[in-house]
C-alpha cells in the first residue's frame, strides 16, 4: 500500500455527530457524515467546492481520500442520549450524508455507517433517509429493516445508460448494480426513494420512467441549475462544462429533459414525484405534520 493511499484513509476523530441542517435541505434537523469526503469523487459534487473539501481535504485532490470519522458512533449514542433526555427524539429528521456517501469503499473496513445505524435503531428518530449510490448497503437491509417506515432509502440513479455514467462517474457502482440493489430494496419491503440527482443524458423518458416507478415509492428529479444550491454557479466551477462540450452533449445548463421526465413522472404518481429542494426536503416537511414519513400521506407543498 503506497503513502498516499494510507494517508487517503487516515481516520480523524470525530468530535461530534450530528449538525443543525438548512439551507438545501431545510425541513431536516441534521445531517449525519460518517466520512471526510469521498472516493467516488463525481464531476458535478459540488462539496469539492466548500469549506468540507478546502480545509479538510489532507492536501490531497477531490475524489482521492475518505478520511473515516473515528469514534462518531459513540458520539451519536451520547447525542441521542442528550435529546432522548429532553424529550426531543421524537423530532428528529436525519439526512445522511449530504457531503459523503456512507456506503464508499472505505465503509467495508471500518463500518462507521452501519453501527450508527445501529445506534439509531436502540434510539430512533423520527426520520432517517440514507442518501447513497453503493450496493454495499444492501449488507445491511436487516437494520434499515429494524427502523421501519421512519427509515427511507434514497439511491441514486441519474441516467439509465451506463455509457453516461462512466463518462462521468466512471468510480462509482454501474447502473445495473443500482438497478438490482433498489429492486433487493423493494423485495425487503424497504421505503424507497430513487434520486435522478442530476439528472443526466437518458435513453428517453419513457422507458427511464418506467423503470423509476418499479423501483421506487418516491422519485426525485433534478438538474445542474436546481440542485447544486447557488443556480448552477456551483457547478460551473467545476469541470462539468468543459465535459459537455468534449462529449458533445449541448449545454450542461439545459433542464429541458430533467423537467420532461419529471412531468411523465408526476402524471402517473402524482405527488410520489418531487423536483428538486422541494423533492428531496419533502419527506422531513411531512414528518413536521405527522411525525412519520407515510409514504400515502401527501404534502401538497411541492413544486
Amino acid at each position: 500500500m503506497t503513502t498516499a493511499a494510507v494517508e487517503s484513509h487516515t481516520p480523524r476523530p470525530a468530535s461530534s455527530a450530528l449538525h443543525p441542517t438548512g439551507g438545501f435541505l431545510t425541513g431536516f434537523t441534521h445531517s449525519l457524515q460518517t466520512y471526510i469526503g469521498c472516493r467516488f469523487g463525481c464531476a458535478y459534487c459540488y462539496v469539492q467546492g466548500s469549506h468540507v473539501h478546502r480545509f479538510f481535504n489532507g492536501g490531497l485532490a477531490w475524489g482521492d481520500y475518505a478520511f473515516p470519522r473515528q469514534g462518531v458512533a459513540e458520539r451519536l449514542a451520547q447525542e441521542l442520549a442528550r435529546f432522548e433526555s429532553k424529550g426531543q427524539l421524537g423530532s428528529l429528521a436525519i439526512f445522511c450524508s449530504s457531503s459523503t456517501d456512507p456506503y464508499q469503499g472505505a465503509e467495508r473496513e471500518w463500518q462507521l455507517t452501519r453501527r450508527c445505524l445501529a445506534v439509531f435503531v436502540e434510539s430512533p428518530p423520527a426520520l432517517l433517509v440514507i442518501q447513497t449510490r453503493s450496493p454495499l448497503i444492501e449488507r445491511d437491509f436487516d437494520l434499515l429493516s429494524a427502523l421501519g417506515e421512519r427509515c427511507w432509502l434514497s439511491m441514486t440513479l441519474e441516467t439509465d445508460r451506463d455509457d453516461v455514467r462512466q463518462a462521468l462517474t466512471p468510480h462509482c457502482p454501474s447502473i445495473a448494480r443500482r438497478v438490482q440493489t433498489l429492486r433487493a430494496a423493494r423485495a425487503a419491503g424497504l421505503k424507497v426513494q430513487v434520486a435522478v440527482s442530476p439528472c443526466l443524458l437518458y435513453s428517453a423518458a419513457e422507458s427511464f420512467g418506467d423503470l423509476l416507478l418499479d423501483l421506487g415509492e418516491r422519485v426525485v428529479v433534478d438538474s445542474y441549475l436546481s440542485g447544486d444550491g447557488q443556480g448552477g454557479k456551483r457547478t460551473a466551477r467545476t469541470t462539468i462544462p468543459a465535459e459537455y462540450v468534449r462529449l458533445g452533449w449541448g449545454a450542461w445548463q439545459a433542464e429541458e429533459a430533467a423537467r420532461s421526465l419529471y412531468a411523465w413522472l408526476r402524471e402517473r404518481m402524482g405527488e410520489s414525484a418531487g423536483w428538486s429542494q422541494a423533492g428531496f426536503t419533502h419527506l422531513a416537511r411531512l414528518n413536521q405534520g405527522t411525525g412519520v414519513a407515510h409514504p400515502g400521506n401527501q404534502s401538497t407543498s411541492q413544486q
